[in-house]
């Protein structure tokens, strides 16, 4: 048994549970190594997990070595009580932020009849996820590494001629060439007032005349995914807008200063916070300070103002403050770090 499932089993044990229906797949790629696909996941404290697909999945299925799998031919939800009854279940628990109203109600309908208890519990697999192991932090580091390429190719070819949509395609290109086939997230290109817009969607806005550009974006490296954002000016930036972005990056250095194991991930987001409060531009920054990055480019922990979350050695997360100013520009800077006992290491600090 795997170490991932050994603490995930030993976690539902405490909770009451004998078994654990896992359908984020996400959840099913980081507990296997099996790629992200449609299927569900049986954990249970009497044997294998059983890994319940459809044709579509079988053949590379049957590869991974840590589950049985079951092919499902018709009912995927059949197939899934049959093995607890046969595995005499009790109490089995289900992942209640992944598993939808209808998968619920069809397998609690027939399990209810059988005297098998069906109940929600949340982030039992997060929360293993949130704390990287050795090998982890290797991998999220190479996709940081071919992140920040990714930069240094965009100072390479931009011209003023491009569009948001011109550099979106030369980058993902670059992107995919030098790490995984897919990325983390389709990147945000997003050129003069367009940076006002958190989440832009790049469009056919020309650089030129637009001399301010944000870029975030993220590569990914056999399923680990990098999340960083820079901003760039063509030119001399004037002072209003200098002002506005040594703001932002003074947030992020005191917050990335503050971090450490022990302490609150609310504190975190409260130190970057304040500091662009007190400069009066609070109204201008609404989304959280940051959030964990692994195996999905967004994950736990969450930092924000009301996170309860306290940090643990080996924590990988991003602080990215903003300050958004409506039609006009948005200054945003992301940087993703490595939670220590007394500090937090920046590990995309080349660039």
């Amino acid at each position: 048994m795997n170490r991932r499932i050994k603490l995930c089993l030993e976690n539902i044990e405490k909770n009451g549970y004998d078994g654990l229906l896992v359908s984020n797949p996400i959840n099913v790629s980081y507990l296997s190594g099996f790629r992200s696909a449609d299927g569900f996941l049986l954990l249970n404290n009497k044997e294998k997990p059983i890994y319940f697909t459809n044709f579509l999945y079988n053949f590379e299925a049957k590869h991974i070595n840590i589950w049985k799998t079951n092919l499902c031919p018709k009912d995927i939800f059949n197939c899934i009580v049959e093995e607890i009854f046969r595995l005499k279940l009790k109490n089995v628990a289900f992942e209640s932020k992944h598993l939808t109203y209808l998968e619920y109600k069809k397998l609690k309908e027939v399990l209810i009849k059988k005297h098998i208890n069906f109940s929600p519990l949340s982030d039992v697999i997060e929360n293993i996820r949130a704390i990287k192991e050795e090998e982890e932090i290797i991998l999220i580091n190479k996709a940081i590494k071919t992140s920040l390429e990714g930069f240094k190719f965009i100072e390479e070819i931009i011209e003023e001629k491009m569009t948001e949509k011109d550099l979106l395609v030369e980058l993902e290109r670059f992107l995919k060439i030098k790490g995984d086939y897919e990325l983390a997230f389709s990147p945000i290109i997003a050129f003069g007032k367009n940076t006002s817009l958190p989440h832009h969607i790049p469009e056919e806005t020309k650089l030129k005349n637009n001399k301010l550009f944000l870029v975030d974006l993220g590569a990914k490296y056999q399923r680990y995914c990098a999340d960083l954002t820079r901003v760039f000016f063509w030119g001399k930036m004037p002072n209003y807008l200098r002002k506005i972005y040594d703001i932002v990056r003074k947030s992020k250095d005191l917050a990335i200063r503050k971090i450490k194991e022990g302490i609150q991930a609310k504190e975190i987001d409260k130190t970057g916070r304040e500091f662009i409060e007190n400069k009066g531009f609070g109204k201008y920054f609404g989304h959280g300070l940051g959030h964990g990055v692994g195996i999905a480019v967004h994950e736990e922990p969450y930092i924000n103002p009301h996170s309860k979350t306290i940090l643990k050695e080996g924590m990988v997360i991003t602080i990215e403050p903003a300050i958004y100013i409506p039609g006009k520009f948005g200054i945003r800077l992301e940087d993703i770090v490595l939670v220590k006992s007394s500090k937090g290491e920046i590990l995309s600090s080349e660039y």
